[in-house]
């Protein structure tokens, strides 16, 4: 049973633009609802949130989940816009950022934004997690996280199933080995300066390695991980609608 808030959502709008949102990793498409709700309005967007496997039910269902189960819901998302819409972005947030390069990497797509994309760590115990693994089979978060947002879109599991952080790491590894040179599209990379998962060298990484032509870092100093939920999210609104319109 999916939680309540958790759900997937559909937004119609314009044929000319279509827009799917991917969420980030234990995260669910609440996250990422209220830039779509925005988008929607504003702009008359067609917009899809997925669900990636194994999220949004019990933490427990990701076990035995691999990055290329997320993957192959990302490539229906596509599919499913391309059949109404003449346009197709990709926006992704945290892990879903790495799936979003490897969907602009593969598939016909018109431009991307990847936000708080985990390239380098904050936490150490990453590489330790073979070690880790055998102790438990989730790390705790440290209670439930406090956003600016609404709280209808902070949805989210209150641990982190190590399974899944294998498989994110796995997908890093791929990014970074095979994906980002083969990304040509417009990119829009958005990165924190202050938050503690992601640092903030990430950005600069991707911004080198990437192929394409036109691309962006647009960096926030009043913001936190998950850059959809927190103080600065008017200002990541913005600088994306801006990209779109400019680029697509």
């Amino acid at each position: 049973m999916i939680m309540t808030g958790a759900e997937p959502f559909y937004f119609p709008g314009s044929e000319e633009i279509g827009v799917l949102l991917v969420h980030g990793y234990s995260g669910s498409p609440a996250e990422v609802r209220e830039l779509g709700e925005r988008l929607n309005k504003d702009k008359a967007y067609t917009i899809l949130g997925v669900l990636l496997p194994g999220h949004g039910t019990d933490p427990h269902a990701l076990e035995h989940i691999k990055w290329e189960d997320w993957y192959l819901a990302v490539q229906a998302g596509v599919k499913k816009l391309k059949k109404t819409c003449q346009k197709v972005v990709v926006i992704g947030m945290s892990m879903g950022s790495l799936l979003t390069l490897v969907a602009a990497s593969e598939l016909s797509v018109n431009a991307i934004v990847v936000m708080s994309t985990p390239i380098y760590l904050y936490d150490w115990r990453i590489h330790f997690l073979w070690l880790a693994q055998r102790l438990n089979w989730a790390l705790p978060k440290g209670g439930k996280r406090v956003v600016d947002a609404d709280e209808r879109y902070n949805v989210s599991y209150d641990c982190l199933p190590l399974w899944g952080v294998r498989e994110t790491w796995k997908l890093i590894s791929y990014c970074k080995k095979h994906v980002l040179q083969k990304v040509k599209v417009p990119t829009l990379i958005i990165q924190s300066k202050n938050e503690h998962t992601v640092r903030p060298l990430s950005a600069v990484f991707i911004y080198k390695k990437i192929a394409s032509k036109i691309k962006k870092i647009f960096y926030l100093d009043d913001s936190r991980h998950v850059v959809t939920l927190y103080q600065g999210r008017g200002k990541v609104l913005d600088a994306i609608e801006a990209f779109i319109k400019e680029q697509v």
